[in-house]
């Protein structure tokens, strides 16, 4: 081998070595809220961000809000996974809302939108999923006296972080969280994150499906590394800090082949340790159900399970049936 083709490998190595274990930064991901109290100001700041749906987002994949016209006593926040749309959680919203509660379901930053599709999904920030995050609460505070987040995957890490930061919200239910991916060795979570997040972007992109123009056909190596770079400051904030929230449930999946649980139990033995009130719970292998337990335009799904078992834990209940066990997760 030539010196120069040696030398040019050699530099290559060391770069690459360099973005695999140079740790992320998370510092910029701390919380900046700015909760309303009124009603009639939330609202109308959701009708500002509907507006701004209506410009860019597929006509079934915008903001959804479910509101009785005055405060209520429980104001519920849902967020929606990755590559979906607030449409995903429609169904359980209007179950909540017929129970009485205000509900809120955000469209995500760079999600269904009209033009562009899975393509977009790569410019998403780990910076503007906190703010999305914090002006989620913000406005659902406003909603009602109680705020209860509830949240699958990408919503799920966002509802983790919510839960660590912000105290103005009472309870949060996260579901499937992704802040490590499947059958990755423990030893290259952290290396992959760092890799995915400052390496070029691979991007899988498949056919949109016309029946479902709010639902994106793919994947982003760059929007995957900020997500769990948004997972990887609640792991860290965990560590020495107190959850902000007082009540967590997390929901887990037996048959989960998208997501770790590893750094899931971590953090909640961690929320645990600070005194915080957390209880883990998983969906059995048995009922063989995909990641997104939540749309009920899965191919699989087990609506009458999870959904009434989402519903006890927001009400601060234990889910009852043979399908959900309680996890223990001590060391």
């Amino acid at each position: 081998m030539h010196g120069a083709a040696f030398a040019t490998l050699a530099v290559v190595a060391i770069a690459l070595a360099v973005a695999a274990f140079l740790p992320v930064r998370t510092t910029d991901l701390g919380a900046h809220p700015k909760p309303m109290s009124e009603y009639e100001s939330a609202t109308a700041e959701i009708g500002r961000r509907e507006q701004t749906d209506a410009r860019v987002a597929a006509s079934s994949g915008r903001s959804i809000l479910l509101a009785h016209g005055r405060r209520t006593p429980i104001a519920v926040l849902l967020l929606h996974g990755y590559t979906n749309s607030p449409l995903q959680f429609d169904s359980l919203g209007r179950i909540l809302y017929a129970e009485g509660d205000n509900v809120y379901i955000p469209r995500l930053p760079h999600h269904a939108l009209a033009a562009d599709g899975s393509a977009a999904l790569s410019q998403i920030l780990a910076t503007e999923l906190r703010a999305a995050a914090d002006s989620a609460v913000d406005v659902t505070d406003g909603l009602g006296d109680t705020v209860v987040v509830v949240g699958l995957s990408l919503g799920g890490t966002m509802a983790s972080w919510i839960a660590q930061y912000r105290p103005d919200v009472r309870r949060a239910v996260i579901v499937a969280p992704l802040m490590a991916l499947a059958r990755v060795p423990s030893a290259l979570e952290m290396p992959l994150v760092n890799l995915a997040v400052r390496m070029p972007n691979v991007m899988r992109s498949d056919a949109q499906d016309a029946r479902e123009p709010d639902r994106d056909q793919g994947w982003s190596s760059h929007s995957l590394g900020q997500i769990l770079r948004l997972g990887l400051v609640v792991q860290r904030a965990s560590v020495d800090t107190a959850p902000a929230s007082r009540e967590m449930d997390m929901l887990l999946n037996g048959h989960d082949h998208s997501i770790s649980p590893r750094p899931v139990l971590a953090v909640a033995r961690r929320w645990r340790s600070h005194g915080a009130t957390v209880h883990v719970y998983q969906l059995s292998t048995s009922l063989g159900l995909p990641h997104d337990v939540i749309d009920p335009r899965q191919r699989v799904r087990r609506l009458d399970v999870v959904y009434p078992a989402i519903v006890a834990l927001l009400r601060g209940d234990r889910p009852l049936g043979g399908n959900i066990e309680e996890m223990s997760f001590a060391r």
